[in-house]
């Protein structure tokens, strides 16, 4: 006589209902394990790919102050914003064509399609952070006509510290604007010290004039962090207006990713930072790239290392 079997349950090729469960738990824990892996290793891509942009713009201004003997400087024509630093280092950049039709002596944003506006159509990846969330410019100020708001870009000049100097006391020096001052000791500023009046020539600040050593001096930084682009993203062409807003150059007075354009008067001092995980992608004075962290002390070490003469030591 043949035995009877005991059915304990439904099943699905082969697997009883509790055995498929058991496996899909597995399953779900598994790729729970393999998510944040795979996202960690696209944000180490991503975060390699930003150093590289950091790194081919340290080498263009590298190269352009082996050319010209200073890095680039900023105009304001008539008092009006004139292009970027960024313009000026685009045959650094194998950006030949691009170069040749930037107006060096002219405003970068004045009204209508002007010639320096609508080079805001061309995206330039080495001006981009492939960790940011937009690429474009969050205000309509940018706006070219049948294109929409002008790209950006994720890296900005350093114009130098606003602050005191803690080897001097002495407060770091400035010229006025209406948007959080711009400062003067650093390697990218609209002037290199502090004058009286608009500049009716440019001043690029020379390799000999960063005396604090250039590895220990900013020349870029990364201010791509959430919550920048809905506000305070620019036009990669715009530079810098006499006695009011700075774009492609900003001060460092605050600590990383804290402070975001309010709309009214602090254009000038948004925080430096990057969606990367604990810190952001830096370029020194000698080209080389650094990855700042995120908790990096303002007074002690973020002021010095923006200023290029201030005698103070950066302490890490």
């Amino acid at each position: 006589m043949r035995a009877s079997r005991r059915v304990t349950g439904s099943r699905v090729h082969g697997f009883t209902l509790v055995e498929l469960l058991v496996v899909i738990a597995i399953i779900a824990v598994l790729i729970g394990l393999l998510l944040p892996a795979v996202q960690a290793a696209r944000e180490a891509a991503r975060r390699s790919s930003c150093s590289n942009n950091t790194r081919q713009l340290g080498l263009g201004l590298a190269t352009f102050h082996d050319t010209r003997m200073a890095f680039p400087a900023h105009r304001s024509p008539g008092g009006a914003t004139g292009v970027s630093w960024l313009c000026l280092v685009l045959p650094q950049l194998e950006q030949a064509a691009l170069a040749d039709e930037v107006l060096p002596a002219a405003a970068a944003m004045t009204a209508g399609q002007n010639a320096n506006r609508v080079l805001g159509k061309n995206r330039i990846a080495s001006f981009v952070c492939p960790s940011a969330i937009a690429d474009r410019s969050s205000s309509t100020i940018d706006d070219i006509t049948g294109f929409g708001n002008a790209y950006t870009t994720h890296y900005v000049g350093n114009m130098g510290p606003i602050g005191t100097n803690p080897a001097t006391g002495s407060a770091y020096s400035a010229n006025p604007s209406g948007q959080g001052l711009l400062a003067c000791e650093g390697i990218l500023p609209l002037h290199p010290s502090v004058t009286s009046s608009n500049p009716t020539e440019p001043v690029g600040v020379r390799m000999s004039q960063v005396t604090d050593g250039t590895s220990k001096t900013l020349m870029l930084f990364e201010a791509s962090w959430r919550g920048l682009e809905t506000a305070s993203y620019r036009s990669w062409v715009r530079g810098i207006s006499w006695s009011n807003d700075a774009t492609a150059a900003k001060n460092v007075q605050h600590a990383m990713g804290v402070v975001t354009y309010n709309g009214g008067s602090n254009f000038n001092v948004i925080s430096m930072g990057s969606n990367h995980p604990g810190g952001c992608v830096v370029a020194m004075a000698d080209s080389s790239t650094r990855f700042l962290a995120q908790a990096i002390d303002l007074n002690r070490v973020l002021l010095p290392l923006a200023s290029r003469g201030g005698t103070e030591p950066a302490v890490e």
